[in-house]
């Protein structure tokens, strides 16, 4: 079903900046009709209203945004900053984009239900790259990806050459950069990796191995991989790791598993005692977890690093203070993203596509990552011209290029030892 407003409505839950889902990309089963779900508009309806149109409608409006109906966690979150983002678009006296809202089963093609005028495409969080190059390149559509930080980026410039699927925040691998970073600035040069096969955060320990290696550091292992996958309950693995850090003496051990888990837990053990042949405050943790996951995490008897915020852009400041002033609460990467895309979507409304160099309709190509940033105001007066455009982001730094994800800066932060 067709719901025609502007916010979404259920999104998946994405807000991983460090711990990429297992299934990104894994799209499972087929329906043969789109939902509507009822909750998700009577959420939106309570914020900036919902219509809901008939079944059979295909999208009437130039901008269309498709969601999965699942995740009502990520949907809050994405919606708050995209309600925002509708007040800032008004308050520089141009009405919001009209935008529809499709709600399909993973794996379902949209193509049938995109109009003809249709130019501009929301896809889904974590969405199937392939398949939305394909639907760009065939419908010659703009395409903005609100919220695609996993491994699946790194096709993106083999998938989509001509460049039509832009990406609104930065990927997982600049948080993990910048962890290596504050790493080596801190002299650190030798690490062990230990991660928890069972929790998500696996998932990035390979990830920060090479980024550290390419950074000149030395990980650390006595086992064929450099990361060292232990079970909670494997006590014969668990004393083989206590022995390999008490030989190796890293300077940091790199943990991948909640800090409350069994696994962290065993290992708070051996180092409280000291059997890792140093004295507990000399051996620094960093934990590699997002940072929503770390929030609550209390002093050790040695420092711990952690990372404090995914990377973002440079409006993220501004971004935070308004959110936190009108929503009474710090803002996620998922709320500047919604932020972020509702203003783009407002700028692509305000003119006719531009034409590419090859002819063709290019909805996105005023995008132009070589140009100052600006704020809203100013830089709808510039599309009003017919000038190109490069907005102040709040997830990233908006600098489209074709085939590249946008950037932006991680924070981190260290807790001293108690």
């Amino acid at each position: 079903m067709t719901q025609s407003s502007e916010a979404p409505s259920k999104v998946p839950p994405s807000d991983e900046p460090l711990g990429v889902s297992r299934h990104e990309g894994h799209r499972r089963g087929r329906s043969t009709a789109i939902r509507f779900f009822q909750s998700g508009c009577v959420l939106l309806a309570t914020v900036i209203g919902c219509q809901a149109l008939s079944a059979s409608a295909s999208s009437r409006s130039t901008v269309v945004a498709i969601t999965h109906g699942d995740g009502g966690g990520a949907s809050a979150d994405f919606m708050s900053g995209f309600a925002l983002g509708l007040d800032q678009v008004r308050a520089c006296g141009v009405d919001p984009a009209s935008v529809d809202w499709l709600s399909i089963a993973p794996g379902d093609d949209p193509s049938a239900l995109l109009g003809q005028q249709v130019s501009v495409l929301v896809a889904p969080f974590s969405a199937d790259l392939a398949t939305y190059a394909q639907l760009a390149s065939q419908r010659k559509l703009g395409v903005l990806l609100p919220y695609q930080r996993g491994d699946s980026i790194e096709s993106l410039s083999e998938l989509d050459p001509e460049g039509r699927l832009h990406p609104v925040v930065p990927p997982y691998q600049q948080d993990l950069n910048h962890l290596v970073d504050d790493l080596r600035d801190q002299g650190i040069q030798r690490v062990m990796v230990v991660a928890d096969p069972t929790d998500r955060s696996a998932d990035q320990a390979e990830r920060f191995v090479s980024a550290f290696q390419a950074k000149g550091g030395i990980v650390e292992s006595y086992e064929p991989s450099l990361v060292q996958m232990l079970n909670p309950g494997d006590t014969a693995a668990l004393e083989r790791l206590v022995n390999d850090v008490s030989w190796k003496g890293p300077q940091a051990m790199v943990v991948a598993a909640a800090h409350d888990s069994a696994l962290a837990q065993q290992l708070d053990q051996a180092q409280a005692s000291g059997r890792f042949g140093q004295s507990p405050e000399v051996l620094l943790r960093v934990w590699l977890l997002p940072h929503h996951r770390v929030q609550d995490l209390s002093a050790r008897s040695w420092p711990q690093l952690i990372l404090n915020q995914p990377a973002h852009g440079p409006g993220w400041t501004d971004f935070s203070s308004l959110y936190s002033r009108v929503r009474g609460e710090q803002p996620t990467l998922l709320a500047a993203s919604g932020f972020d895309t509702a203003r783009l979507m407002a700028l692509s409304a305000l003119t006719p596509p531009p034409i590419s160099t090859e002819g063709t309709r290019d909805p996105l190509g005023w995008l132009a990552p070589d140009q100052e940033s600006k704020p809203l105001c100013d830089a709808i007066g510039d599309r009003l011209s017919g000038k190109p455009v490069r907005l102040i982001g709040a997830a990233s730094d908006l600098m489209q290029r074709p085939g590249q994800p946008p950037s932006g800066q991680a924070t981190t932060r260290r807790i001293p030892s108690r």
